[in-house]
């Protein structure tokens, strides 16, 4: 069951930068590499030539020009203010540029190139920019977004900014040095934990002002925002998608072998495994036992589960998924396993200061006792290694680090070394060291808590029992660095802030479906975080309940477009994908319910139509976008400057926008697989100008009706199509076409569509 030294700024010339020196208080890398110093970088700026570099970490991470003119163009001196403050253990370095003497209408103008680790990403810090027009922002693969004004180096934990609000633009440069890092494929999970990461990429900055200023911030998230565990230089975040089935939510404990079987039946009935539905998690459902010993875990209530742990594996595995288990760290007072521990190794315990156990609803493992961490926690995890889970889950975290803070508890930690946070670690630290880099550890609850757990586990739960989206928002600059944010669950028939009797039409269906459905599972998928299902097996059984599931699978892992957190609720949501042959984004836009008095019951009520600005989204204003909504499977049309957003009725909560760069020729606009409007499906296309015709590859589900949208640019009209092994109709309107397909199987297909003009 849950329970519920000031350093100083050097200036030195150009040609004589030195490597930074470590500080003497920075922790040592646990895997032999050498931390950042948290201090300033090296500034070498020669006033005469207008050339600046900063050096940090024993690297170059800019290389740039400064030039001022005055209105009649004539070039004007320069003047630099450093000034360093290293309040509180944050150490901030500003560069003020501006012209050194009196002049009128002097314009400066900061070229050059930012370097950082394969780990570098461009992104935002917050200015005017997101009061004008509030999104949540992020990314798979590196953003080209106007609104970026700085890079965030993940690897080293450093960030260089200049003023934001579009004066300063960060463009990802095509040049990169060193040995690129194994990408992988959509929806695969192939973690690297702590390798050299040699591969750099290079960033073109140009930041343009009267007056220009660079922010420069090493230790970013481990001091200025608190993240005091955070040592990325160790650890790589878990790539590739976390969907699957959390038992918990739905079912509590009486989730048995008999639901596991229908369970995994509707799944492969309903093919959920190809749409990237890899996991099914046990939950507090299987155990002995209320106590957290392994002899509870390893050994399964045969009543419930008459297979055993063997069977769950085995059952699991031929459904086409990959097993998950949760345990628990508190050791319940009246559990028979735990009384009988307690009596025969008191030692294993905390103490108080009267000598008597510490024993709230729980014994509390003293982890300083060796004896004790290689009989409770050890044997644990080494098993679960052995027998194959690819998923663990630890609870309790918050529990635990209660009653280790608690103060009958103070004696203990005066007379021991160690501190509650290290003794809290030391579970998930003996869990890796046994599972290994390959298997997904998650902890919770609540970041509050499982943020002394940072470097050890893939994933947090980010608050209490029960989906709650807006902590996705609220978190959001915490996905892709830190760990993989988790929801805790999503219930696709869940009420919190949603109009459990709105009915939303869909693509495809002739009838609507519950909005909520629609709703919750893709808000995961454009946050990039865990998307683990957790609804009673009848839900999944009525196909109008899985459409919104079908378009929200696999999860793309993205990085966040903005290092500060959005608010809760908001309505915008932003995802760029960056493919080597095309570069587009989604716009989602979500209609939250409003509460009805002081009721667990939510409203939708309706929005207007909204012109949406490509400026306030950080696109190009001067040039035009098609727009396209996947839920409707309307094309908006041609735009420059803005599109207006279609107003939402009481029943429809959601709206998703694919806007692409127009292009001269026919060029995909959308999908019909995932409502990344391609970023899951689209393996390859591109465009013969001899031959007028287009080409690619996409990922299909087996007897998923799969269609591509083609944007007909004028004169371009569709002439015929063809997909490898097959059927295909085409359809054209008066500006897009489409080609749909019924696949036979699960696979990638190659199409090819030629056009007349």
């Amino acid at each position: 069951m849950r329970m519920m030294p000031k350093t100083m700024l050097q200036t030195t010339p150009l040609l004589t930068v030195v490597a930074l020196l470590a500080l003497t208080t920075a922790a040592p890398a646990r895997q032999g590499i050498a931390p950042p110093d948290n201090g300033p970088a090296i500034v070498a700026w020669d006033a005469a030539s207008g050339r600046l570099a900063l050096e940090y970490h024993g690297g170059a991470i800019l290389s740039a020009t400064l030039t001022a003119n005055d209105a009649a163009g004539k070039a004007v001196a320069v003047k630099l203010d450093q000034q360093t403050d290293t309040k509180d253990d944050k150490v901030t370095q500003n560069l003020t540029f501006t012209p050194a003497g009196p002049g009128q209408d002097v314009t400066l103008t900061l070229s050059g190139e930012v370097t950082g680790s394969g780990e570098a990403f461009p992104t935002e810090t917050e200015s005017a920019a997101q009061q004008r027009f509030s999104m949540v922002r992020n990314s798979v693969g590196l953003s080209r977004n106007l609104r970026n004004n700085a890079v965030y180096d993940r690897r080293w934990d450093w960030v260089l900014s200049g003023p934001g609000d579009g004066t300063t633009r960060i463009q990802p440069n095509s040049r990169s040095a060193g040995v690129p890092p194994t990408s992988s494929a959509n929806g695969s999970s192939k973690p690297a934990r702590g390798d050299a990461n040699t591969f750099n990429l290079i960033f073109a900055l140009e930041s343009r002002g009267p007056s220009i200023g660079l922010a420069f911030r090493p230790r970013f998230y481990q001091k200025h925002h608190g993240y005091t565990d955070f040592e990325p230089w160790t650890y790589k975040v878990w790539q590739g998608s976390l969907t699957g089935y959390c038992t918990w939510w739905s079912y509590r404990g009486d989730f048995t072998q008999q639901t596991l079987d229908a369970m995994l039946g509707v799944f492969a009935a309903k093919r959920l495994p190809d749409f990237g539905y890899d996991y099914m998690q046990f939950d507090d459902a299987y155990q002995q036992g209320a106590g957290s010993c392994p002899e509870n875990f390893l050994n399964w209530n045969t009543k419930k589960f008459p297979g055993g742990s063997q069977y769950a594996l085995k059952a699991v595995r031929d459904a086409g998924m990959k097993p998950g288990i949760w345990v628990h760290r508190v050791h319940v007072a009246t559990d028979p396993h735990i009384a009988d521990i307690v009596r025969d190794h008191p030692d294993w315990f905390v103490h108080k200061a009267d000598g008597s156990f510490f024993r709230g609803r729980f014994y509390v493992l003293d982890t300083t006792n060796k004896e004790a961490v290689e009989n409770m926690i050890r044997p644990l995890f080494r098993e679960l290694k052995a027998q194959g889970w690819d998923y663990v889950k630890i609870d309790g975290t918050g529990d635990l680090l209660s009653a280790y803070r608690n103060k009958d508890c103070e004696e203990f930690f005066k007379t021991h070394p160690t501190t509650p946070e290290q003794s809290l670690r030391l579970w998930e630290t003996v869990a890796r060291e046994e599972l290994g880099p390959e298997v997904y550890l998650l902890a919770c609850h609540t970041v509050g808590n499982t943020r002394h757990l940072i470097g050890l586990t893939d994933g947090a739960r980010l608050s209490n029992d029960g989906f709650q989206p807006n902590t996705l928002a609220q978190y959001n600059l915490l996905e892709g660095v830190v760990w993989r944010n988790d929801p805790d669950h999503c219930d696709v028939m869940g009420d919190w802030l949603m109009d459990t009797d709105a009915m939303m039409p869909v693509f495809g269906l002739k009838e609507p479906v519950p909005a909520r459905t629609v709703i919750r599972p893709a808000l995961c998928t454009m946050a990039g975080g865990v998307l683990m299902l957790s609804d009673k097996v009848e839900v999944y059984q009525d196909d109008r309940n899985l459409e919104g599931m079908k378009r929200s699978s696999p999860v793309l892992s993205t990085v966040p477009g903005q290092l500060y957190s959005c608010g809760n609720t908001l309505s915008w949501w932003l995802q760029e994908i960056d493919r080597p042959f095309d570069h587009w984004s989604v716009l989602a836009r979500i209609q939250w319910g409003e509460k009805e008095n002081d009721k667990h019951v939510y409203h939708f009520k309706g929005t207007p139509q909204q012109e949406v600005k490509f400026a306030d989204l950080g696109l190009e204003s001067d040039r035009e976008y098609v727009v396209f909504e996947f839920w409707s499977q309307k094309f908006l049309g041609k735009c420059q400057g803005s599109f207006t957003a279609p107003a939402m009725d009481t029943n429809n909560g959601m709206q998703v926008f694919a806007i692409r760069e127009a292009r001269a020729y026919p060029w995909v606009l959308s999908t019909t697989r995932h409502l990344s409007q391609g970023g899951v499906c689209l393996m390859d296309e591109k465009w013969d100008h001899v031959s007028n015709i287009l080409s690619g590859t996409s990922k299909v589900v087996a007897g998923d009706p799969y269609v591509l949208t083609i944007h007909l640019p004028a004169g371009f009209k569709l002439k015929a199509a063809a997909v490898a092994g097959e059927k295909v109709e085409i359809a054209s309107q008066q500006e897009t076409a489409t080609v749909r397909i019924v696949p036979t199987a699960t696979k990638t297909v190659a199409w090819q569509m030629t056009f007349t003009q």
